[in-house]
């Protein structure tokens, strides 16, 4: 103990309170930066009264000079702790990546303190801690009895962290309270919900409750979501509807796979459960809106019903488009030039509205196809190449799909939709009876498509070539529509 009596412990001190402050406003590690300030408060400390015992060595009674130099050594030995395990656990930080829990932090200064005050104690003050200890088994009840709640925290907490069923950043459901760890400590856990709430569960309560751990190992999470539709729509169907859906899905992984079962037959549809997977369970709440936004669209545009049991009928005039929108919509496109006002009538009463979602596909490049569409109302993204590089966007009017429908060519590009889209689908057996009481109908599309893709194609290539193009579409038309 002779280290402590000369200025060299000054000096030390002094040395430790710079090298802290150092740290502590260079450092970019959050967590070195937090345990350094113990030791930065109590170098201060050490200083403080240090620099006061030499100050006031001769005025002071002999007796006090005791009390003082126990309490500069007390805060120079709890500084250097408070330095020593802030830089290892910064080293096993940088070697393992791994955090260590406060609560363990806080054991190993507690042990390392009184490690090193019990000496301090001893030679400074004649103070026998363990005889302290042992004298008084009273006090130590009467606190038992009063700190019992406490105490059981701190039990419950370090049989937690033993345990380890969870670590700061996991994703868990406690009870009903439901977050991310954001720390840990003797008394209590602190989880934050997906609305920004802080909820302090005391660890003797949550040593009580089951807990379930969404994000442990950093594996993906699997949840589900029920679905129901109406008994007349094939299970079969509804199944590659939902998966088509899912597959979508930027948030939702193929590895696994989703899978849907049918689960049961309700009072008014069929019950089916869909099991996904996710890398992180705190995006559930945007993958169920997000799934269930996409299957009402799909589930509109191939008819399946998702039913409901009514408890008040409403009578109510639906919403409809103004008669005759249709033929008036393809009264203004240069295609359907070639056809009658009758005809464009029948076509128009034939073809089919669909809706489409925002992200939702219409089309895929490279895929055969036997449908045409008009835009409505919205817009559409026209793009190709992998990955997908938009070429066009579509609005009102503005048509695609005529050449994979009419010359059976597969999709040139992909269309997506950007806004809530209403579409003009038109399938081949609309236009057949057209072609078989008019031949020359062929001609003339033909014709219009031939010119169509010249004025697309740049240099004089492309009309000169024109004539012999239509030929080929002519060709492709007869094949297809009088086979």
């Amino acid at each position: 103990m002779a280290f402590f009596h000369g200025n060299l412990a000054l000096v030390l001190g002094t040395i430790g309170l710079v090298l802290a402050a150092l740290l502590r406003r260079l450092s970019r590690d959050e967590r070195l930066r937090q345990d350094v300030l113990g030791a930065l408060v109590w170098f201060s400390i050490f200083v403080a009264v240090r620099g006061l015992t030499l100050a006031l060595e001769d005025p002071l009674p002999k007796p006090w000079h005791a009390y003082l130099r126990a309490a500069w050594m007390l805060a120079f030995a709890f500084g250097t702790v408070r330095l020593l395990v802030a830089l290892v656990l910064w080293l096993r930080r940088r070697i393992s990546a791994k955090s260590t829990a406060k609560i363990h932090r806080d054991v190993a200064d507690f042990l390392l303190y009184l490690i090193t005050a019990i000496p301090i104690l001893k030679t400074q003050l004649q103070l026998d801690v363990t005889t302290l200890v042992g004298t008084s088994a009273v006090l130590s009840l009467v606190l038992g009895f009063a700190l019992q709640d406490t105490l059981g925290n701190v039990f419950s907490g370090l049989s937690l962290q033993l345990d380890s069923p969870y670590k700061v950043g996991d994703f868990v459901r406690v009870g009903q309270h439901e977050g991310r760890v954001v720390q840990t400590s003797w008394r209590s856990t602190r989880i934050e919900t997906l609305r920004k709430e802080q909820v302090t569960l005391p660890n003797a309560l949550t040593a009580r409750e089951p807990i379930t751990n969404f994000t442990r190992g950093g594996q993906p999470v699997a949840i589900e979501l029920p679905i129901g539709t109406a008994y007349a729509a094939p299970p079969t169907k509804v199944k590659a509807e939902i998966l088509e859906a899912l597959a979508e899905s930027p948030l939702i992984l193929s590895d696994p796979a989703p899978v849907v079962f049918t689960w049961g037959f309700e009072d008014s549809s069929v019950k089916y459960v869909v099991r996904l997977w996710i890398s992180d369970f705190a995006e559930a709440p945007r993958v169920h809106d997000e799934v269930y936004a996409r299957l009402w669209y799909r589930f509109g545009r191939a008819g399946i019903e998702i039913p409901f049991p009514q408890r008040v009928v409403t009578m109510r005039a639906d919403a409809r488009r103004p008669e005759g929108h249709r033929q008036a919509l393809l009264d203004e496109l240069d295609l359907f030039a070639p056809f009658s006002a009758e005809e464009r009538r029948a076509i128009a009463d034939a073809a089919h509205e669909r809706t489409f979602g925002l992200g939702e596909s219409v089309c895929t490049e490279g895929r055969e196809g036997q449908t045409f569409y008009v835009v409505v109302s919205g817009r559409v993204s026209v793009r190709v190449g992998q990955p997908p590089r938009e070429v066009a966007t579509l609005s009102r009017g503005q048509y695609f799909g005529e050449m994979s429908l009419l010359t059976g060519a597969p999709r040139s590009a992909s269309v997506v939709a950007i806004d809530d889209t209403v579409v003009l689908e038109f399938d081949r057996p609309h236009f057949e009876a057209f072609f078989a009481k008019k031949p020359q109908l062929a001609e003339q599309l033909a014709e219009f498509l031939a010119r169509r893709r010249a004025e697309l194609t740049s240099g004089a290539d492309g009309l000169a070539n024109q004539k012999a193009d239509a030929a080929g579409l002519l060709t492709r038309l007869r094949r297809i529509f009088t086979a």
